[in-house]
């Protein structure tokens, strides 16, 4: 069997503590396009010291949200869905290629 070449394969950061971050791994796994079984991207199995990273950083932002009021927490989320809506067609893109949905499902349509 052939070696594959993933130099344009896109690969995935990390989001730890509020900022993209190249993993350290050396593992990774392919998102393949179902219907073609290309490999889209790559994501990476995050080391132990990354998971690690991401535990502790989601706990120091427990305590600050809970604080949080509910009409706070209601306007971020209402921006968080108009982000959504202002990106539908590039998500529904994203979705359509490594879900496999037709756009129209993807779109919510």
């Amino acid at each position: 069997m052939g070696r594959m070449c993933y130099s344009s394969v896109p690969t995935t950061k990390l989001l730890i503590d509020g900022k993209f971050i190249e993993s350290k791994t050396s593992e990774w796994l392919d998102i393949h396009n179902p219907a073609t079984n290309e490999v889209v991207g790559r994501v990476p199995k995050a080391t132990q010291e990354e998971m690690l990273a991401a535990v502790d950083s989601c706990s120091r932002a427990y305590r600050p949200w809970s604080d949080t009021s509910i009409l706070s927490r209601q306007q971020i989320f209402l921006r968080y869905q108009q982000l959504i809506k202002d990106n539908i067609k590039e998500l529904a893109k994203l979705i359509t290629l490594e879900q496999g949905k037709t756009l129209a499902d993807a779109e919510g349509r």
